[in-house]
């Protein structure tokens, strides 16, 4: 039988917990935040707050942000985020096919993963002639709104995919952003019976998206990969150049990580 937890035990658990949560609290548009709003958020009183905040300040985690005020996330979780990225395998295996898409498309290439109800950015291979978009490693984006969060969703069972829809939120980002179950349902469908997705101005205006899945072994999608540029470039190429590059790319990543079949790609 397994020891009970102590009270110092329990403390540290709850200690742990917290300080996830504060880092937590940290968001793309909100990178600093006040002690005040982060014991808001938290709904605790500011001297707890302030507690945890200086455990995590000298752990390298949190620091203060002394031109704006409040803290910000620290180096230290930097660091971290690149051993955590090194680890991901389907990232290792993707990086020479992203260039290679980038090459033959002259597109932005991306590659990401489902995390609650967002797409997970793990790596990107930018163009030097149109913009980054905004889009960096680390970064959400609403999946329903997007090639690569479609690819994803759609490879799950309905109910689950619905789910994760309700408890997040629409959350549209454009007016061409779905925000209609059963128009979803029946994208989510068309996604799996053609093997990729489309984004056009769903994540944001003037840009397209055409994404594919990435399986495992078993065969099980893990990740999705994508092309994305300014609208008119990618409707023009897309069914010459850009589905058969984002199509093979997604294949060459699946048979990295062990998949043989060619899961209807080609």
């Amino acid at each position: 039988m397994a020891p009970l937890p102590t009270r110092s035990s329990s403390a540290r658990s709850q200690t742990v917990e917290r300080a996830g949560l504060i880092l937590g609290c940290f968001t793309p548009e909100h990178p600093h935040l006040t002690l005040a709003e982060l014991a808001k958020q938290l709904e605790l009183n500011e001297s707890t707050a302030y507690r945890y905040i200086v455990s995590l300040q000298q752990g390298g985690l949190l620091e203060r942000d002394r031109r704006q005020g409040g803290y910000r996330i620290g180096l230290r979780v930097i660091e971290l985020a690149g051993i955590a990225l090194n680890q991901i395998e389907v990232r290792k295996h993707a990086l020479d096919d992203l260039d290679s898409l980038r090459d033959q498309t002259c597109l932005m290439a991306n590659l990401g993963v489902l995390i609650e109800g967002d797409v997970l950015h793990l790596a990107q291979s930018p163009t030097k002639d149109i913009p980054r978009m905004y889009t960096v490693i680390g970064r959400r984006a609403v999946a329903h709104c997007t090639a690569l969060g479609k690819v994803l969703l759609a490879h799950l069972p309905w109910r689950e995919a619905r789910a994760r829809v309700k408890q997040f939120g629409w959350r549209p980002y454009t007016t061409h952003s779905i925000c209609n179950f059963n128009v979803l349902q029946r994208e989510l469908e068309a996604v799996c019976k053609r093997g990729y997705a489309i984004d056009c101005e769903e994540r944001r205006l003037g840009v397209m998206c055409a994404a594919a899945p990435i399986r495992e072994r078993g065969g099980r999608v893990i990740a999705a990969v994508s092309a994305s540029g300014p609208r008119d470039r990618v409707r023009d190429q897309l069914e010459a150049k850009v589905l058969p590059a984002v199509l093979e790319a997604a294949h060459h990543i699946s048979f990295r990580l062990g998949h043989q079949g060619n899961s209807g790609y080609l």
